[in-house]
């Protein structure tokens, strides 16, 4: 068969398990292991059945590998929901947080401080829990303990504590 021979051919010229095995995403990683197996002499609908997949999704894998090459066995971005606050704008977003933090006398930011920053600086309204993911894309989580009043005194919290009698 002339399409299985220059299938053949073509996927000879890559190494698919090194690809299978360098591959971040999981449905990359299928991908190669299909092709693999295809290098390897086994029919698509034997390589479907390895990969638990349709027989048609390993035939639409076999037109995007024919078209673009190894590029069209890699995984697209695009897919999910687009950032609020974009990639390039990130450092500008966590120096501002970070001046929004030094800013204050006492205790730390909470997340509604950084809902209104956003709002304020970025156009961004969202919800409590995207303010989260975003400062932890700027590598800006941390926890702490109970904060500490700005005009408590700890010699004498730490007085008290010795002097206290557990009864």
């Amino acid at each position: 068969m002339l399409i299985k021979d220059a299938l053949k051919e073509k996927i000879s010229e890559h190494n698919f398990t090194q690809l299978f095995k360098s591959a971040k995403h999981f449905r990359e990683q299928n991908r190669f292991l299909a092709f693999s197996h295809l290098q390897d002499g086994k029919s698509v609908q034997e390589v479907a059945e390895i990969v638990r997949v349709k027989r048609n999704t390993v035939y639409v894998w076999i037109r995007n590998f024919y078209a673009f090459g190894i590029d069209g066995l890699k995984e697209k971005g695009g897919r999910g929901k687009k950032l609020l606050i974009s990639d390039s704008e990130r450092e500008a977003f966590r120096c501002a947080v970070l001046e929004l933090q030094k800013g204050r006398s006492g205790g730390v930011i909470t997340g509604k401080d950084v809902l209104q920053l956003m709002r304020d600086k970025y156009g961004v309204s969202c919800s409590l829990k995207s303010a989260y993911n975003h400062l932890e894309r700027a590598s800006l989580v941390w926890i702490s303990a109970r904060s500490r009043h700005p005009n408590s005194n700890i010699e004498a919290q730490e007085e008290f504590k010795k002097n206290f009698e557990n009864k």
